[in-house]
């Protein structure tokens, strides 16, 4: 029979290590990318997270924890295991899978009678990955974005716990807000205007806190980050290149049985303690092999420890130099190709003097725990790309040359590049392309700069320029997927059609679930009437659950080919029900019905779009097209004088205007009236 789990508090409170069959209920919760200086307990500001505050005070934090490496996959794969990147085969995001041989935490509480559940918030954590192990319930479901909020993740934690059978739970809850681009409802952001990071770590708080007020008493609670975020500390503007404190400093609260109240415990420790730990608040013995570089935080202290530190994504992602580190939590060493640097953490904790022209007698015998370099990087392919949310593995032989580029000297590249792809996304493909062509110039040997160089210049029309670029890219990484659909869509432009399915499938082989590539591959085999090559793709998509907005529109346009006018109209809503963009979805639906030689539905659609959206100049403009050819010069003008009231650049506009005057010309003064 279980006992009450009130009794079981206090049992536990009372012994520290009682044993039982049937244990409380675990939540772990990790906060993706939320620097530990946000709460109090790690010197933070006490408005910022009062409850993720008031949590800590009831419990132990440590504040001196450290992450392995300051990437989500690599750190979650340590804080799930106890064992380091070495051991688990997770070194970079999107690469790998979890080591055969691993145990992870949920396998030996699932061995022990408990229900493992889990709901993450973004693909790098999708249970292909590994860490799915052991989990009854693995909800990894993701929309377009690849993310989900803290909203929904709640929301469907709450439904797990309100599911759970008699057995103990053990659920795991993965928030990824505090991830670029820093996402939170409104009030948030007028709560800290100019502040997107803080804004985004206040709505996690609140969130966080809705989810413990569903928690049963005498639930034992733990809530860490994978890693920070730099903000611009020693040039870095996000995370995972450089191995400072702002973004390898976790946070790491214990609150529930068995804890100590109100404790702040400042010994160095490795997110690689949460297993053990937790299983000594259960009372459970570490099965043997398990956990093998963890400790539990609440028995007897080690002496001493080596944590060590790594970070390939300069590598994978730049081809400069990968970045390995070891801590004892006083001294910190890490090192490049070019240059060993060395930090004491104590009397310079901002990390602005390197000591490692003549380093203290501690740091010299922690600097032979410093590894070399191996000559291969630790994996060789990317399972699918992740550049959308804001990381560019980029898929190398794996061989690692020397006198790579270190990455202290290369944030300029970092900072500028991101610039140019924001303004990029906001329009501004002028202002990117200047940025891009100054920087290939400087750094001519990353293919993640040249693809981003390559894939501006394709959206700004300059497809010759485009294709020697992403040519560039290739050769510098030639299992760069996004480079191929890239070179695909300039020559489908082109009508060079059988050279553009080479290049899509050439990058479905290398990404399989590369949708882009996919959705033009169909697309392209439609074009040349093979739709028993395109359905297949479609349906792929949707089995494996990577469909987009333009899977269904596809998907739609197969429909009317077969006469299934129903199943048509239904891909179009679903389409619709995904768009981020509504306007240029509802006109590309009219446009699939124009390709079907269907002009009057089309016009009906298309009026539709500027009836909801009066500003979107391509429906004016191809409504007034579509009147031309039809001989309806009279719609015709008054479609082209609608596109005039829009946001045009100066050169379509000086073409309408021309196309306006023609038609006045030619319609005299029975044309129809200015709108």
């Amino acid at each position: 029979m279980r006992l009450p789990k009130v009794v079981v508090a206090v049992l536990l409170a009372l012994s520290g290590t009682l044993s039982w069959s049937k244990g409380p209920d675990v939540v772990l919760v990790t906060l993706d990318t939320f620097r530990a200086d946000r709460l109090e307990a790690w010197k933070g500001p006490a408005p910022l997270a009062p409850n993720l505050n008031a949590l800590a005070a009831k419990g132990t934090a440590f504040t001196a924890c450290t992450a392995p490496a300051p990437l989500t996959l690599p750190s979650h794969g340590t804080l799930l295991t106890g064992a380091f990147p070495t051991r688990t085969g997770l070194h970079d995001n999107g690469t790998g899978s979890l080591a055969t041989g691993v145990r992870a935490l949920a396998e030996v509480l699932a061995a022990e009678g408990w229900r493992c559940e889990a709901v993450v918030a973004s693909a790098v954590l999708e249970g292909r990955y590994g860490l799915s192990r052991g989990f009854a319930v693995y909800d990894d479901a993701m929309g377009l974005d690849r993310t989900r909020s803290a909203t929904e993740i709640t929301d469907r934690a709450l439904s797990l716990l309100r599911g759970k059978e008699e057995s103990p739970l053990f659920l795991w809850v993965h928030y990824f807000d505090t991830h670029e681009p820093y996402s939170s409802p409104e009030a948030y952001g007028a709560r800290f205007p100019g502040k997107p990071y803080d804004a985004a770590a206040a709505y996690v708080d609140a969130e966080v806190a809705r989810l413990l007020r569903a928690l049963p008493a005498g639930t034992l609670v733990v809530v860490a980050s994978d890693h920070g975020e730099a903000l611009g500390d020693h040039g870095e503007p996000t995370h995972g290149v450089l191995l400072f404190e702002p973004t390898l400093r976790t946070v790491l609260l214990f609150a529930g049985p068995g804890v100590p109240s109100g404790r702040r415990d400042g010994r160095p420790c490795s997110l690689a303690d949460v297993p053990p730990s937790v299983l000594g608040r259960l009372g459970l013995p570490v099965p043997p092999g398990a956990f093998p570089d963890g400790v539990d935080l609440f028995g007897p202290a080690p002496p001493s420890r080596t944590l060590p530190l790594e970070s390939w994504l300069p590598f994978d992602a730049f081809r400069w130099s990968p970045l390995l580190g070891v801590t004892d939590g006083r001294y910190k060493w890490v090192r490049s190709q070019q240059a060993d640097r060395l930090f004491d953490l104590q009397t310079d904790p901002g990390e602005t003097v390197d000591l490692s022209a003549r380093p203290p007698a501690e740091a010299r015998r922690l600097k032979e725990a410093l590894p070399s370099f191996p000559a291969k990087a630790p994996q060789t392919a990317v399972s699918e790309s992740l550049r959308g949310l804001g990381y560019a593995p980029v898929p190398a032989e794996g061989f690692i040359r020397q006198g790579l580029p270190d990455p202290h000297d290369r944030t300029e590249v970092l900072r500028e590049t991101a610039r140019a792809r924001l303004l990029r996304e906001t329009g501004d493909l002028q202002g990117a392309l200047k940025i891009l062509s100054a920087l290939v110039q400087k750094d001519r040997e990353n293919p993640s700069l040249a693809f981003e160089h390559g894939e501006t210049l394709r959206r700004a029309g300059r497809a010759d320029e485009a294709l020697a670029a992403l040519d560039r890219a290739l050769a510098l990484a030639p299992r760069l997927a996004e480079a191929y659909t890239a070179k695909g869509h300039i020559l489908a432009s082109r009508e060079r059609l059988p050279e553009a399915i080479t290049a899509y499938e050439k990058a479905l082989r290398l990404s399989p679930r590369l949708v882009t590539a996919l959705n033009a591959l169909a697309a392209a085999y439609l074009d040349r009437n093979e739709p028993d090559k395109a359905f297949p793709l479609l349906e792929r998509a949707f089995s494996e659950g990577f469909a987009d907005e333009e899977t269904h529109l596809l998907q739609g346009r197969i429909h009317l080919i077969q006469g299934k006018e129903e199943a048509a109209r239904a891909d179009f809503q679903a389409a619709l029900r995904l768009s981020r963009d509504p306007a240029a979805t509802l006109k590309r639906e009219g446009d699939v019905y124009l390709m079907r030689n269907r002009p009057e539905e089309a016009v009906r659609i298309y009026r539709e779009v500027l009836s909801r959206y009066p500003a979107y100049a391509p429906a004016a403009l191809t409504l007034g097209a579509v009147f031309l050819q039809a001989d309806r010069p009279r719609e015709a003008l008054e479609a082209f004088r609608r596109a005039l009231k829009t946001d045009l650049d100066p050169a379509e506009r000086r073409h309408v205007e021309q196309i306006v005057r023609d038609l006045e010309s030619a319609l005299g003064p029975e044309g129809p009236p200015a709108p």
